[in-house]
């Protein structure tokens, strides 16, 4: 929905169709994953086999940012919607902040402080409303432009 809504706000002479802007999401989603459960993923505590697992996550990584930059450069391509694409990730990682159940410590035996369990919160919310504040100010903007020219001049 975020990516449709920047696609139509940075391009209103152009219709833009197509499932790029949610797979994007779920890419965003899988980001705000990594980087909730950062600590987790990476432990030691986790991953204490040598056979190279304990790093399959930062391929999981580099993979998404791969996959990132390849469909930027297929967007510089005609009649592919970057705004969708783009507008789609930054959308699905701040829902993903607040949606995404966090991984339990207690499974893995590591003590939770008190100040990671407020962090958490504060993580939550503060996508929640950051993804709800967005979403009410591109449609604002979105219904208060005369959808004859973009708000972007180079765009």
């Amino acid at each position: 929905v975020g990516g449709t809504i920047l696609s139509a706000l940075f391009l209103p002479e152009y219709i833009s169709v197509g499932a790029s802007g949610g797979i994007f999401g779920l890419i965003g989603a899988c980001i705000a994953d990594i980087c909730i459960n950062w600590s987790l993923l990476f432990s030691k505590h986790v991953n204490d086999s040598g056979d190279g697992t304990r790093f399959r996550h930062v391929r999981v990584l580099l993979w998404l940012l791969f996959d990132i930059v390849i469909n930027c450069l297929v967007g510089l391509t005609p009649f592919v919607d970057n705004f969708t694409h783009l507008g789609g990730m930054v959308y699905g990682f701040l829902c993903g902040l607040s949606t995404i159940e966090r991984l339990s410590t207690d499974f893995f035996g590591i003590a939770k402080s008190k100040c990671e369990r407020a962090r958490n919160v504060i993580v939550r919310f503060a996508g929640l409303i950051l993804s709800v504040v967005l979403i009410m100010i591109t449609t604002a903007v979105l219904v208060d432009s005369s959808g004859t020219g973009s708000p972007c001049i180079n765009c």
